[in-house]
């Protein structure tokens, strides 16, 4: 009630300052637009600030989840050695050395050429579902393998049969791939089965 009274009697000394009533109208319109304009003035704050530290929340995260990302996955996948390409044949030959290839793609008599839709299956399946391995393979590789490809160069890898585990590697890379266990021992079981039939024919 204090606080009215004090204005009542505000306006009455205002009425007693003489002046033109435009004059009059004009501070009064002042008067209503400073208080109109005070409480928005005072915008609240916070709900800016919790905007940006979500947001830099969210790049914290993001940054996180990227390079604490596992090496591995981050690495070649098997998948992309043979990809969607169609094998036109396979030349498999028994592996002399790391470094040697003896599966050149030419028939001879110690090499086998397939064409059969059953043995690429097996061999798609084994490669695709290998995983890059830390393995260190002291062993000679047991198998040389050429794809042929379609419209684009062969791939060429050797192959490792190493205590029930399959390895192998691609003869311009020094990666070595670990081939599941259930598509590795039929792989294997593949490759002993057509380099058995180079002995038999000869």
């Amino acid at each position: 009630m204090k606080s009215s009274f004090g204005s009542d009697n505000s306006f009455r000394e205002l009425r007693r300052i003489p002046r033109a009533q435009k004059q009059k109208q004009e501070s009064l319109q002042k008067i209503l637009s400073a208080i109109e304009e005070k409480p928005q003035s005072k915008k609240p704050i916070f709900p800016r600030l919790l905007s940006a530290a979500a947001v830099m929340a969210a790049c914290v995260m993001f940054a996180f989840i990227i390079f604490s990302e596992d090496p591995m996955s981050r690495g070649s996948s098997s998948s992309e050695i043979l990809g969607n390409s169609i094998i036109s044949q396979t030349t498999i030959a028994l592996s002399d050395t790391e470094k040697s290839f003896s599966a050149d793609g030419t028939y001879t008599t110690e090499t086998a050429i397939v064409k059969d839709t059953k043995w690429e299956n097996t061999a798609r399946n084994a490669i695709n579902s290998a995983i890059p391995a830390e393995a260190v393979i002291d062993a000679s590789p047991s198998y040389d393998i050429q794809f042929s490809l379609k419209g684009k160069d062969p791939v060429k890898m050797k192959v490792w049969n190493e205590q029930g585990k399959t390895y192998f590697k691609l003869m311009d890379s020094e990666e070595i791939y670990s081939v599941s266990a259930a598509e590795g021992a039929i792989f294997i079981e593949s490759l002993i089965a057509i380099t058995q039939s180079i002995h038999n024919t000869h």
